[in-house]
């Protein structure tokens, strides 16, 4: 009986040894390749997340102010509605007193006419009475 020994060959040993090392290497690094996008990923992640929370922060802030002009808005509709009231009022109560100075301003005129015909009166009356008090003496001496 023969007995064959297996023959192995070292150098194929080593050959498959380097290829495990080299498949390996390859596979950590793809593994340390894939870890690396994947921290890349979630520091994107993060900040996409950051900047979501500060774009919602500032829509509420928004908001608010929008609901602040607004009652601003309404304050100030109810305050041109009295502004406006008064300049009507103001208005009408102009031309009344416009009205009552023409009326004063035609009083006065008929006023003065009838104290200039009182006064015609008055100075042809003191004429009068003049003449005939001056015509009564003269006629005396």
């Amino acid at each position: 009986e023969i007995t064959r020994q297996p023959v192995v060959d070292t150098q194929y040993a080593e050959n498959d040894q380097l290829v495990d090392d080299d498949n390996r290497q390859q596979k950590l690094s793809e593994l340390q390749e894939f870890q690396d996008e994947l921290e890349t990923t979630t520091a994107l992640i993060n900040e996409r997340e950051e900047a979501i929370r500060r774009l919602e922060t500032d829509m509420v802030t928004v908001n608010e102010m929008f609901r602040e002009i607004g009652a601003m808005v309404y304050e100030q509709g109810d305050m041109i509605d009295n502004i406006e009231a008064n300049v009507e009022v103001a208005h009408q109560r102009v031309e009344e007193g416009t009205a009552e100075v023409v009326k004063a301003s035609q009083y006065q005129n008929k006023y003065r006419k009838k104290v200039f015909i009182l006064l015609g009166i008055v100075t042809i009356a003191a004429v009068v009475i003049g003449l005939v008090i001056y015509l009564s003496t003269k006629g005396k001496k």
